[in-house]
């Protein structure tokens, strides 16, 4: 006989704690009808469970220690605790009813660190799931905060629990996010476990896609206060309640001729879509047993088996049969072609949500870069736009002031004295300088040679820091800060020319003059002074050169000689 319910193979073990009655901090309502209906729950979806109510701080350990042997040849552990918990230090606990914090030294010898219930749960060789519904406000950390905030004037978090490490394949859901606190609950059962319970009834859910449901319940029953949050690790899809579906159940029952079955169905899927299809196989079989049990007492069919001649009755009957016969074999192939069909719509709806998914993912990606580069055309026009008023307010200044002689330029291409030298670099941060200096060439900032230590890369180093509104530059070469160059795509240092240049594309080129002009030091075009007159030469001032009086004044200009 075909049976409904499948048999669990698998060993899976759970040790549930629900603590309320606090002994130095007022009781919670929940925690206890909380741990008792998981671990109920637990039981029915084949979990060999623990149960533990107001454990005190020795019993918990036994708890804990108890599980970790059972988990040993496990193929799915899992922990459940409801009740008062805490961080400190980054370090997630739960607590016992007999716990009372003096300090944060009473910590370790008053809670149960979650750290010990992890190493429990690694014992196992198959699914870990680790779940705390533990974030209740809780009095005595207010209270260790008094005591440490009085000592050393620094207030720890302690509310809620620090953000979950990843831990390989183990699932670690908390009842509500990171340094928060979750809600006791109105009712029986707090808002999570409310939720966890409706949920694992559901047969045939993937433990990912169970608890995305919990916290999407969560939210809604909450209005929003309160968010669960998941940590998944797990490679393979694992489904924390086993049982066949409806489904399941009649693709292999449909063909079954075994009534009982048919109607053990009917009546434990009252409500299915295939309820009226095993009414039809209900009825088919039920019609055919009482076919069989009234064809012996016809006596025509009796006289026609022993003349060896079909009597109307017997033919009618048979007729019948086979009518019957057809029926059940249309409403067979009738329900195949239903189950292709909800299968093939099942496909295109699965196939259709992730293509809308998709289409939301590329639009909010294509927002976001739109985003992105509008902000950077923002940024980019404002930048341009104070270089384009430092640039002129330095050409003014430039027109305004004299020309800058030798001595002074050399005293400004000088480092200063008072800054401190750069540290030598070692063989890694050397490798670094070229191509570092590659990309500062690229975004328009590097156009000297030299290595880091140089006064030209300094200048060069603090120029794109300037420009890239970074707080410092950095110090000495390193990984990072070449992969910020790398992210660079557009030019970052505009182009910086002297008095006596002018742009030219990317590039710096020397101004010209018109006839009779020359370019001054301060970059303006000035004319030229006028030659003095050349006196005829008589044959006395042949015979020797001619040299400039020592009244006279002469200069030179593009390889001629000019006196006044």
């Amino acid at each position: 006989m075909a049976q409904i319910s499948p048999c669990l193979a698998d060993k899976r073990v759970a040790l549930v704690i629900g603590n309320s009655k606090y002994k130095n901090t007022p009781s919670l309502v929940n925690p206890e009808n909380d741990a008792t209906d998981v671990a109920e729950a637990l039981r029915a979806v084949g979990f060999q469970v623990t149960l533990r109510l107001d454990a005190e701080k020795r019993q918990m350990d036994q708890a804990v220690a108890q599980f970790a042997r059972e988990a040993s040849d496990s193929d799915a552990a899992l922990f459940y605790y409801a009740g008062h918990g805490m961080q400190f230090e980054g370090r997630n606990y739960v607590m016992p009813v007999d716990a009372e914090l003096q300090d944060e030294i009473s910590l370790r010898y008053e809670m149960t660190s979650i750290d010990d219930v992890k190493a429990a749960l690694e014992r196992s060789n198959g699914v870990k799931i680790m779940v705390l519904d533990a974030c209740r406000n809780n009095p005595l950390a207010a209270k260790l905060v008094r005591s440490i905030s009085a000592v050393s004037r620094d207030i720890p978090n302690v509310q809620g629990y620090a953000r979950p490490e990843k831990t390989r394949g183990m699932i670690v859901v908390y009842a509500t996010q990171a340094d928060d606190v979750a809600n006791d609950g109105a009712g029986r059962n707090s808002p999570f476990s409310t939720a966890f319970l409706k949920e694992i009834k559901e047969p045939g859910v993937e433990i990912g896609t169970m608890f995305r449901r919990i916290g999407g319940d969560v939210y809604q029953a909450t209005n929003g206060q309160q968010s669960p949050e998941l940590s998944i690790s797990l490679v393979p899809e694992y489904y924390l309640n086993q049982s066949e579906t409806d489904q399941t159940i009649w693709a292999r029952i449909r063909v079954t001729t075994d009534s009982a079955t048919i109607q053990k169905f009917i009546e434990r899927y009252p409500e299915s879509f295939y309820a009226p299809d095993a009414k039809a196989r209900l009825d088919l079989l039920e019609r055919e047993a009482r076919d069989k049990t009234a064809a012996p007492l016809d006596p025509d069919k009796k006289a026609a088996d022993a003349g060896g001649i079909t009597s109307p009755a017997a033919a009618a009957a048979q007729k019948e049969q086979e009518r019957i016969a057809r029926e059940a074999k249309a409403r067979e192939e009738a329900l195949a072609a239903r189950l292709a069909a909800a299968e093939t719509d099942r496909q295109n709806l699965a196939r259709e949500l992730a293509e809308r998914e998709a289409s939301q993912r590329q639009s909010e990606i294509e927002r976001a870069q739109a985003k992105r580069q509008e902000a950077a055309g923002l940024e980019l026009q404002a930048a341009q736009a104070r270089i384009d008023a430092s640039t002129a307010g330095q050409k003014a200044a430039d027109a305004k002031s004299p020309p800058m002689t030798a001595d002074l330029k050399v005293a400004e291409a000088k480092p200063s004295a008072t800054n401190a030298a750069p540290s030598p670099l070692n063989a890694e941060q050397t490798v670094l300088v070229a191509p570092i200096q590659s990309e500062l060439r690229r975004l328009g900032c590097f156009g000297g040679s030299g290595d880091w230590t140089s006064s030209d890369m300094q200048r060069t180093v603090a120029k794109y820091a300037r420009y890239a509104k970074l707080a410092t530059p950095p110090a000495s070469p390193s990984a990072e800060f070449l992969e910020s160059l790398k992210s660079k795509q557009d030019r970052v240092c505009p182009s910086e020319c002297s008095p006596r240049e002018v742009e030219s594309g990317d590039r710096c080129v020397a101004k010209s003059c018109g006839p009779g002009e020359y370019l001054a030091g301060n970059g303006l075009c000035a004319a030229l002074p006028a030659a003095a007159p050349k006196r005829l030469a008589t044959r006395h001032d042949a015979a020797k050169p001619a040299t400039p009086s020592s009244r006279s004044h002469c200069f030179s200009f593009n390889g001629s000689q000019y006196c006044e």
